[in-house]
């Protein structure tokens, strides 16, 4: 239990989890023969086991691809890598349905394809193997429910895993009934998807690239678009942590760009997660959008979570010309007693108060003193000694110290103890919608929404509020810790107040051309 708590200590920038990366927009054909069919974009594509990456290619209905990269190992199972679909329509027992997707592969090969339903049975409706070429194809396959089967518990699939080549996959049409090439070839043509997903490399420090993702709303022109930039919080965050989040802002109007943070996923460069590396990489995501003839520059906003919403704000800070910038879970308080404040409040939980808390807390400050004036080995090993030891006149062991003490010991810890929030949101002038969740543990609610007020009390567009009945990650969950079967940022009225106050201010915002 101490080692839980002990760990605690370090969560004042916790992660939101980690979530898929799906959705779906739909087109419905006009005839009456198809009148339930639907559309579905590449986002619809859920692909595992293997390195995904969106490309444009005007040659596919839609304009936007995903490939599923070939695995190295190709001696495991077919589904060790697979690209998976729900079919969206409900059926009947005996009912026929029909999914019409385009693909093709780097060289020519073979791979199984199947309409069939989830765990436990897998029960095929259909099953054959395609043939792909470099040349792109439009490939049916088509199928009878053998019982009444609810839209979503079947899937088209089409299993990679022995794919000695990379596949490349376009949109999706599922037709009830039998399949009529006129629709089909109607339905495809006449095809313009909710969202243009690009896979972009961001040039940051000297040999880092980050591994961006932009999606460009399909529906309203051709841009120049405005656009958030979207900041998880702490961790080896990769990108999708928000997909509801940019589903709602993708129908404003407004192109979304997130990234692998360094050294993460496909990023290179080393994961340390200081808040000044972060920060220097939320800057050059800016900087990259901005060079985009699709983006206006002038209306370039941050929403961030947690440790995002720190590194968001700090960079606003610097840039007069950031748009927006949504804060969700921000801490908020002043240099040092930020740290200490939400160190004291721990400890106490964990039972340690009065001059034993005490004595922790100014041992702690010891060492990042020492640490932030460079002192000497001997002095850092010294401050250390005396941190273990506080500890263990705590009630703690001497290992469990030991633990902790290692644990907070770190460059990342280290640059939350610097952190300077208030100063930050002090000299905002853009927009800013600081929202903080009525259950959450991690940033307390209690202490950071009245900082964030007196911090942003000169600003004339500044709106904090509290979400009751929510998270960590603004979820709606039986529990205050971030959900693992939702996306971070799930609460109806959290998606509706950030989609309004972004769409009002963004869409109207000044463009830069």
């Amino acid at each position: 239990m101490k080692r839980i708590i002990a760990r605690a200590c370090l969560a004042l920038l916790l992660t939101a989890a980690p979530v898929l990366d799906a959705r779906s927009q739909s087109a419905v054909t006009t005839d009456a023969r198809t009148m339930n069919a639907t559309l579905k974009d590449v986002g619809a594509w859920t692909i595992w086991g293997t390195r995904v990456t969106f490309v444009q290619d005007g040659a596919v209905p839609g304009g936007t691809t995903v490939t599923a990269a070939a695995r190295e190992d190709r001696t495991g199972e077919p589904w060790a890598s697979a690209a998976s679909m729900a079919v969206p329509l409900p059926l009947k027992a005996g009912d026929r349905v029909s999914a019409t997707f385009w693909a093709r592969a780097a060289q020519a090969e073979t791979v199984p394809v199947m309409i069939n339903g989830g765990a436990p049975s897998y029960a095929v409706l259909a099953s054959r193997t395609v043939d792909l070429t470099p040349d792109w194809r439009r490939i049916t396959l088509s199928g009878a429910a053998p019982a009444d089967l609810a839209a979503g518990t079947q899937f088209l699939t089409l299993h990679l895993g022995r794919a000695p080549a990379d596949i490349q996959l376009g949109p999706v049409l599922f037709q009830p009934g039998v399949p009529y090439d006129a629709d089909i070839q109607a339905a495809f043509a006449g095809f313009r998807p909710a969202q243009r997903v690009q896979d972009v490399p961001i040039p940051t420090d000297p040999g880092v690239v980050l591994a961006g993702r932009l999606r460009l709303p399909g529906r309203h022109g051709d841009g120049p678009f405005p656009v958030v930039v979207l900041l998880s919080g702490s961790g080896p965050g990769k990108r999708g942590v928000f997909p509801l989040i940019e589903d709602r802002l993708l129908a404003e109007g407004i192109a979304t760009l997130d990234y692998d943070k360094r050294g993460v996923g496909e990023s290179t460069g080393t994961f340390v997660d200081t808040l000044g590396l972060m920060e220097r990489d939320a800057a050059a995501a800016v900087a990259y959008l901005r060079g985009r003839p699709d983006i206006d520059g002038g209306r370039v906003a941050f929403l961030g979570l947690s440790q995002g919403a720190y590194v968001g704000p700090a960079v606003a800070a610097r840039d007069p010309a950031i748009a927006a910038v949504v804060m969700l879970a921000g801490p908020a308080g002043e240099r040092g007693t930020l740290f200490t404040d939400d160190m004291r409040e721990k400890l106490a939980k964990a039972g340690i108060v009065g001059d034993a808390n005490d004595r922790i807390v100014a041992a702690l400050e010891a060492l990042y003193g020492a640490r932030i004036a460079g002192a000497t080995p001997s002095v850092v090993g010294g401050a250390r000694q005396a941190l273990t030891d506080a500890f263990v006149a705590g009630g703690w062991s001497p290992a469990q110290a030991d633990a902790v003490v290692a644990e907070l010991d770190t460059p990342a810890v280290l640059s939350l103890y610097q952190a300077a929030p208030n100063e930050a949101l002090a000299r905002l002038r853009a927009p800013v919608l600081a929202l903080y969740a009525g259950r959450d543990t991690v940033v307390p609610t209690h202490r950071a929404m009245p900082e964030a007020q007196r911090a942003l009390r000169a600003n004339p567009d500044a709106t904090v509020l509290e979400i009751p009945g929510v998270n960590h990650g603004f979820q709606h969950v039986d529990t205050h810790t971030p959900g693992p079967l939702e996306p971070a940022v799930s609460a109806p009225e959290v998606l509706d107040l950030v989609q309004r106050w972004l769409g009002d201010r963004l869409r109207a915002g000044p463009k830069m051309n």
